[in-house]
């Protein structure tokens, strides 16, 4: 069936159908009524698909514009002093704010005039991203020239206190902290404009960052994150409608120190999904609701139902002991998926071939799916856990991920003391005082990241992470916990054991 409108590539960035099929599960509002500076979620939920979508549709939402702005390989210069490298991912995000404000004609008169003379003084006019801005050596501490800003339209700023770091303008006007920068483009910005501005990129770095490396990387981060935050307050106070939204995985917080993190995650506005939101996705790419596309967006569930009936995913829903939704089908990819919108794109992909607008949907169909989708699902699985693995300390390619499922399927549910034994020859520890309590770690690591599950002797249902609304994992109670591998890999790793 080629009239799927999902492409092999479901990145964001690639995928020719997102403006057409774009699915709002509410966050823009919540975006939009709110002061967030920081967008969370898992990888593959969405906060690019967000970003772009804005980007192209600002003017429906009442914004003037929306930039984004990638923010790679900010790993560079890592063996600078640390408040340098800070300053200088943050003077390349404002030059890169600068430029795309120039370009589409924010700025106007004056304001625009100085801002362009201000580019071309410190040759900043070309930059394109930020390895080009830190080879060329504009990333340093030497600063900029900011005289033109000065000595006309902001002149009123040369001589005061720079609150972020305690200095003062020195008659050369050489501006040497990002703030500098923030105050003169918070003074001429327009009124009345609202404007924002997405940082994309900024935690993908971290999963081809050095091990030894990793925390210090995340600390940067966390750093940057907090400037900017101290920026959306400036800003924000002076009814200034310019904001700074960060696109995070979710998991950065994790690894993050100190007392104020959760300072940042009370600034972090979280991306999830639930039922309804899954089958609009799915009814806005498959093509049996092209002709009925109004009707089935207004009772989504019905809709879906309608084309995979419930019966059909009965018996396997009941080796899955896994919460039960308004449809079988939503049950059953949640079971077998992240509940991520990349994660239904792609199975649906897989179905691309099995399925036929003639005849109603059967479990064959979807269990022939399952093959092609149960490759990807694996390799998402080493994605998952790639950044832990640099935290922790262990190794996370493929062939290791493989032997970790090996040990996972072993049996449907493991307590503690058998897992603990199976895991500590994999991570190649004993089960010393040292070596359990990295192995329980590893165990929560497994099931933050949604890999195990767990049941009290009172649960009915497998209590997984990534299910909203489950509950907590605590190391303290872990004896009195049956563990259970995400039922998806369960499931299809029983599956190639069969057909070996």
């Amino acid at each position: 069936m080629n009239q799927f409108k999902i492409s092999k590539q479901t990145e964001a960035e690639k995928d020719e159908f997102l403006m057409e099929c774009f699915h709002d599960t509410g966050i823009i509002d919540s975006l939009l009524q709110s002061n967030y500076g920081i967008i969370s979620g898992r990888k593959g939920t969405g906060k690019t698909a967000l970003a772009r979508y804005l980007e192209q549709n600002a003017k429906k939402y009442g914004l003037n514009s929306v930039i984004r702005i990638s923010v790679r390989n900010i790993s560079l210069g890592l063996d600078d002093n640390k408040k340098d490298h800070v300053n200088s991912i943050l003077f390349y995000v404002v030059i890169k704010l600068v430029q795309k404000l120039l370009e589409r004609n924010v700025f106007t008169g004056m304001e625009k005039e100085h801002w362009v003379n201000f580019l071309t003084q410190n040759n900043l006019q070309n930059i394109s991203d930020y390895e080009t801005f830190f080879e060329s050596g504009k990333g340093n501490k030497t600063g900029f020239s900011i005289s033109g800003l000065i000595s006309s339209l902001f002149a009123k700023v040369e001589g005061k206190a720079n609150v972020e770091d305690n200095v003062t303008f020195s008659r050369t006007e050489i501006s040497n902290t990002p703030s500098s920068l923030i105050e003169a483009l918070r003074q001429s910005f327009p009124e009345g404009d609202r404007v924002l501005v997405f940082l994309d990129d900024v935690t993908d770095y971290l999963d081809i960052s050095e091990e030894d490396r990793v925390n210090k990387e995340i600390s940067i981060l966390q750093d940057m994150l907090l400037k900017l935050e101290l920026y959306n307050s400036s800003l924000s106070d002076s009814n200034k409608g310019l904001r700074f939204i960060s696109l995070v995985r979710e998991d950065l917080f994790e690894y993050m120190e100190g007392s104020n993190v959760n300072k940042l995650k009370n600034d972090s506005l979280l991306l999830e999904w639930n039922e309804d939101d899954f089958a609009r996705l799915l009814i806005k790419r498959l093509p049996f609701y092209e002709s009925k596309l109004e009707e089935s967006l207004n009772n989504p569930k019905e809709a879906i139902r309608l084309e995979f009936p419930d019966n059909i995913f009965s018996e396997s829903l009941k080796d899955f002991d896994t919460n039960r939704y308004t449809t079988n089908f939503y049950a059953y990819m949640v079971a077998v998926s992240f509940n991520r919108p990349r994660d239904f794109l792609k199975f649906c992909y897989a179905m691309r071939d099995r399925l036929s607008m003639k005849h109603e949907v059967t479990f064959e169909n979807i269990e022939s799916a399952e093959i092609e989708y149960s490759d990807y699902f694996t390799n998402e699985l080493r994605d998952e856990l790639f950044l832990a693995s640099r935290v922790l300390g262990f190794k996370a390619d493929q062939e290791k991920v493989n032997r970790l499922i090996d040990i996972l399927s072993k049996k449907n549910a493991f307590n503690s003391s058998e897992l603990r034994t199976d895991l500590g020859q994999y991570l190649g520890e004993k089960t010393s005082k040292f070596g359990r309590k990295k192995i329980e770690a590893f165990i929560e690591e497994l099931w933050w990241y949604g890999i195990l599950g767990f049941k009290e002797e009172k649960d009915e249902l497998i209590n997984f992470r990534y299910i909203a609304g489950r509950n907590p994992f605590l190391v303290a109670k872990i004896k009195s916990y049956i563990l259970y591998l995400h039922r998806g890999l369960w499931w299809f790793a029983q599956k190639r054991k069969k057909a070996k």
